[in-house]
C-alpha cells in the first residue's frame, strides 16, 4: 500500500514538471513570434533593401565624386534603395563589371561602350550586348599636359619621349591610341606607361614621364595638385586631328579649356572632349532607372553643391553623346520629360 502512495505521488510530481516545461515552451513560441512580428512591422525594409554599386574611375578625376553624388540622392530620396560609387579602372573595366552585374550603374566614355556594344575594335569578337544608357553627364576635355619649360611645343613632338598613356585597356588609353594614330604615331614611336590618373600624375612629379596623356574633367583636383608641384603646360589638338579622330569614331567636339582655369595657365587651351554617360545593364527594372533619373533631375540644386560639375549635366543635354541604345527606363524618362519623341 506504501509502494503505491509512494509511486503515485512521483507520478503527480512528474506531471507537474512535464506540464511545466511545456508551459516554459509555451511562453517561449509566444516570445519568439512577438519578437518576429515586431521586426516585421518595425523593420519592413530590413530584407528588403536593394543595394546598387557605381563603378566610377580612378580618385584623381571628377568621376568618383561625381558617382559618390549619385549614391547619395539615389539612397536618400528613392525608398529601400541604398546606392555606393567606389573607384575603379574606368570605361572597360566598368563596361564588363556592368555586363556582369557587379556593378549595376557606371561611368563610361562613348568609344568604349560603342566599341562594346558592337564587338568592335578592343572588344572585337568580345561584344558586351547588354548594356544600356541611362544619361549622359558633361564635357569632358582631352588633356595632354608637359612641362613648361618641355621642349615638346606641339602633339607630333612626343615622339620618342615618356608619356603615361592611361591605365591598361582603360579608355583613357583607349583614346591614347587613336591620338596616336591620327598623328601617324604608334606606341613604337613612343615609351609608353600605362599608369592610372593619380599614378600618371604622381610619375609626373617624380620626372619619370614626359607627357600625360589624359581625359578628366575640368577643373580637375588631381591637376589642380600637380600644379602646386611642377609648372606644366597643354599642348592643343589640331582641327586637323579632330577630324580624323571623328572619322574613326564620331563623339569628339571642339572644346576649350579657358586660360586661367589652373594656376601658371594663362592661355586658352583648344582641345577636343566627349560626353561621358552612365549605363546600366538591359535587364535592370524600368522603374528603377525612370527613379533614378528622376532623383538625380529633380534634386540638381543638391548636387550642385557636391561637386561643380554637376551645374553642367542638364535635362536638355542628358542624351547628347550616348553611343548605345538607351534603357527602356531611361527612353521613358526623357520622353515624359519631352526631351526625345
Amino acid at each position: 500500500m506504501r509502494l503505491t502512495i509512494y509511486a503515485s505521488r512521483k507520478q503527480k510530481e512528474q506531471t507537474k514538471k512535464e506540464d511545466g516545461m511545456k508551459g516554459t515552451f509555451k511562453v517561449i513560441g509566444i516570445v519568439a513570434l512577438i519578437v518576429c512580428v515586431g521586426l516585421m512591422f518595425t523593420s519592413p525594409g530590413l530584407s528588403k533593401v536593394k543595394r546598387l554599386r557605381i563603378a566610377t574611375a580612378g580618385i584623381g578625376g571628377t568621376w568618383y565624386p561625381l558617382g559618390g553624388g549619385v549614391a547619395k540622392v539615389i539612397t536618400k530620396y528613392i525608398n529601400g534603395v541604398e546606392a555606393t560609387a567606389y573607384p575603379s579602372g574606368a570605361s572597360v573595366e566598368n563596361i564588363r563589371a556592368v555586363s556582369k552585374k557587379r556593378a549595376d550603374l557606371a561611368l563610361v566614355m562613348p568609344d568604349a561602350a560603342y566599341y562594346a556594344y558592337k564587338g568592335t575594335g578592343m572588344f572585337k569578337g568580345k561584344k558586351v550586348a547588354n548594356i544600356r544608357g541611362v544619361c549622359s553627364t558633361y564635357p569632358i576635355d582631352v588633356e595632354v599636359i608637359v612641362a613648361a619649360d618641355s621642349p615638346i611645343k606641339k602633339f607630333e613632338d612626343i615622339k620618342g619621349h615618356s608619356i603615361a598613356c592611361g591605365a591598361p585597356g582603360s579608355g583613357i588609353e583607349l583614346m591614347t591610341r587613336r591620338l596616336l594614330k591620327v598623328h601617324n604615331m604608334s606606341y613604337d614611336d613612343v615609351k609608353e606607361n600605362f599608369l592610372s590618373v593619380s599614378e600618371s600624375m604622381q610619375a609626373f612629379k617624380d620626372g619619370t614621364v614626359d607627357v600625360i596623356i589624359t581625359s578628366i574633367g575640368t577643373p580637375s583636383s588631381a591637376i589642380m595638385d600637380l600644379v602646386t608641384k611642377r609648372k606644366i603646360r597643354f599642348l592643343d589638338i589640331s582641327d586637323a586631328a579632330l577630324e580624323k579622330i571623328n572619322k574613326i569614331l564620331p563623339v569628339y567636339f571642339r572644346h576649350i579649356i579657358p586660360g586661367g582655369t589652373y594656376k601658371g595657365i594663362d592661355k586658352d587651351c583648344k582641345t577636343i572632349a566627349w560626353m561621358g554617360f552612365f549605363i546600366t545593364y538591359a535587364e535592370m527594372d524600368d522603374k528603377l532607372v525612370y527613379s533614378i533619373l528622376d532623383a538625380i533631375f529633380s534634386h540638381k540644386p543638391e548636387l550642385n553643391e557636391i561637386h561643380a560639375k554637376f551645374k553642367l549635366i542638364t535635362l536638355k543635354t542628358a542624351t547628347n553623346g550616348i553611343s548605345i541604345p538607351l534603357h527602356p527606363g531611361a527612353e521613358k524618362f526623357f520622353k515624359d520629360k519631352g526631351i526625345i519623341k
